[in-house]
């Protein structure tokens, strides 16, 4: 029974099934013949499928997500259309421009974006009666193509530029004061600073004024001009450039003081010999031939052609060099500088050690003067290429102090190593060393540039014998290669002693002499009333009267002191004349009422040196009134 209603249960099921399953088979494919219907007419009436109204399939069928996606369709673009029709086939021109020997079919519609021809052409200029107008282009960095690219940077809304071409496109748009493709030309320039770029954009900045570009790429020379391979670069830094740099304080060393002149010696090289070419290590060598195959007995720095690089050498900080024997050892190989100019460092520094070692310089006891440390402190610094520890100290005599930097786990210790570890030079075994620093840590890109940044100000610390501190946390911001620079002093306050010299002007003032030795000027001290006689006039290529009381002393460029003998007397004219003849062997100081004899009350005894014989006498005075003095072209009276 069962099994007999189960079977008829199944049969009126399935008929019943089938009969709803054709009823929905035979409305679809009414459905899809209208729709194909409707598809056939719309497509005769030029519309597009499914774009019908009334039908009601449209709305069923077509998924949410399709009416939210946007149908990507290239148009035909009207800016690519005028840049092409207006600007490059010039139809419609209603203005000539003549620059640069070419010829611009352009319109005043479009180049009256531009205030520079917005004001000619409404102003009251005559060449906004003009159809065709000559337009000047006083900027040699300007050419055709940066003015077709600022021309069509008017008819279009978007421009592509080059690195290469970016300095003369910015100098079009500061003249034809496109601010927008100014800005774009910024921009650019920003993102492409390397070794390849850096010193075009700081000249292109320093010539249109742009303060920021200009800081970026000053700071990245600041970065990476102590680790740069890039031979091309050293060859474009000027003099100027070259000793800013040397001397600013943010300057990443990244060894010790030596490598600046190092540095400095590479730059020469090349500057010198602007077409050699060859690889890092040969270059290292030709470097040392070009030095030392001179055969002239002064160093390079006196020669004439090493008078251009001087200036580059005057903030190289000698005290940190001298102290290290390898390094002096080079400096006496090289012959680049004369170790004379730096000999009144020794004095100071002789001192500092003795003090040093006999306990009684601790170190600074307070946190030191800014201009002070930014002077005579050490400069050393590190490259971290990779994640990893790091421990190293740098090289050098460090006055009893030896200091050990450690990197891990993104911190940075400074340790006093006393006895725990095996010390190149003598120790300190005082209890207690002070030291100030300052340390700064960078992150570069692949082109140098600086990605993150983070520097401490001038701090001061106490360490006893092996002491481990604490400097620097480094957050997950910094990257690697990791750029460590830190500035290091060990010394008390400043002495009487020099901490610093400037070989620059030391050599300057030897150079000043040994000119004067070749050309002596005649200073003449006369009495008011006196008067000189037309034919010693006429002799007499340079005249200068200044008025000087008694008291008045001069210094020379040497540093000598000379004093005038009359202390009585009523105030004197002087009158520095410099001689038509060459030959002249001294510099004569001549008073109507003073002797030949020099007393020592008008020249200290330690300046005697620079009293020369009377047998040198100019015809045109007499030897019963005169002094002889040696004394430099450049006398300055103060």
């Amino acid at each position: 029974m069962g099994n007999k209603f189960s079977s008829k249960f199944s049969k009126h099921f399935c008929s019943a099934s089938d009969k709803r399953g054709t009823k929905r088979k035979l409305e679809n494919d009414t459905d899809s013949a209208q729709s194909s219907d409707k598809e056939e007419a719309s497509s005769q009436a030029g519309e597009s499928p499914g774009t019908g109204t009334g039908s009601k399939f449209e709305v069923g069928l077509a998924p949410l997500s399709d009416i939210h996606t946007p149908k990507r369709k290239r148009l035909k673009s009207t800016s690519k259309y005028i840049y092409q029709t207006l600007f490059l086939d010039g139809e419609n021109s209603d203005i000539k421009i003549y620059a640069l020997g070419q010829e611009w079919n352009l319109h005043k519609i479009y180049l009256s974006q531009s205030p520079y021809f917005a004001c000619m052409f409404n102003g009251s200029w005559r060449e906004s009666l003009l159809s065709e107008i000559d337009l000047q282009i006083p900027d040699p960095a300007i050419d055709n193509l940066a003015l077709k690219t600022a021309f069509g940077s008017l008819y279009r809304d978007y421009v592509f530029i080059k690195p290469v071409e970016v300095i003369g496109v910015l100098a079009a748009a500061f003249l034809l004061q496109l601010d927008g493709l100014k800005q774009q030309c910024l921009t650019l320039m920003s993102n492409t600073i390397s070794g390849d770029t850096v010193c075009s954009y700081y000249e292109a900045c320093c010539r249109y004024d742009v303060e920021n570009l200009k800081e970026e790429c000053y700071n990245w020379l600041l970065t990476n001009i102590l680790t740069s391979s890039d031979l091309d670069l050293f060859k474009q830094l000027s003099v100027d450039m070259m000793m800013n740099l040397i001397g600013d304080p943010k300057l990443f060393v990244m060894q010790v003081e030596m490598d600046i002149y190092s540095v400095l010696k590479r730059w020469i090289f090349l500057k010198e010999n602007t077409t050699w070419c060859g690889d890092y290590k040969s270059m290292l060598s030709s470097i040392d031939d070009y030095f030392k195959r001179t055969e002239e007995p002064d160093c390079f720095l006196e020669t004439t052609t090493g008078q251009t690089y001087l200036p580059a050498f005057s903030h190289i900080r000698w005290q940190h060099i001298v102290i290290d024997l390898d390094s002096l050892l080079i400096l006496e190989q090289d012959r680049i500088v004369n170790l004379d100019w730096i000999k009144p460092l020794f004095h100071g520094m002789w001192r500092k050690m003795l003090k040093l070692e006999q306990s009684k310089d601790k170190g600074p006891e307070e946190i030191p003067d800014e201009n002070y440390f930014n002077k005579t402190s050490l400069r050393c610094g590190r490259l971290l290429k990779c994640e990893g520890e790091y421990c190293w100290r740098w090289v050098g005599y460090n006055y009893g102090v030896d200091i050990l930097l450690t990197y891990v786990n993104n911190l940075i210790f400074i340790k006093r190593n006393t006895v725990s570890q095996p010390n190149p030079h003598s120790a300190s075994l005082d209890k207690l060393k002070n030291l100030a620093y300052r340390l700064t840590i960078a992150s570069v890109d692949k082109d140098g540039k600086v990605t993150e940044r983070k520097s401490s100000e001038i701090q001061k610390i106490s360490l006893q014998k092996d002491e481990e501190t604490l400097v620097m946390t480094v957050n997950k911001a910094f990257t690697f290669p990791l750029y460590l620079s830190m500035n290091i002093l060990l010394t008390g306050q400043p002495t009487s002693q020099p901490d610093h010299i400037d070989i620059c002007s030391v050599a300057r003032s030897r150079i000043l002499r040994h000119t004067a030795s070749q050309t002596r000027p005649v200073i003449t001290c006369n009495a008011e009333s006196q008067t000189e006689c037309p034919a010693e006039k006429a002799a007499k290529s340079l005249v200068q009267d200044v008025s000087l009381s008694s008291a008045t002393v001069k210094r020379c460029t040497t540093g000598k002191v000379v004093r005038d003998a009359a202390a009585g007397d009523s105030k004197k004219k002087l009158t520095v004349v410099q001689t038509s003849s060459s030959n002249s062997a001294s510099v004569e100081l001549l008073s109507p009422n003073t002797s030949t004899q020099t007393s020592e009350n008008s020249i200290d005894k330690d300046q005697s040196e620079v009293l020369n014989g009377s047998s040198s006498t100019p015809p045109s005075v007499t030897s019963s009134s005169k002094r002889v003095l040696k004394y430099p072209d450049d006398e300055e009276i103060l």
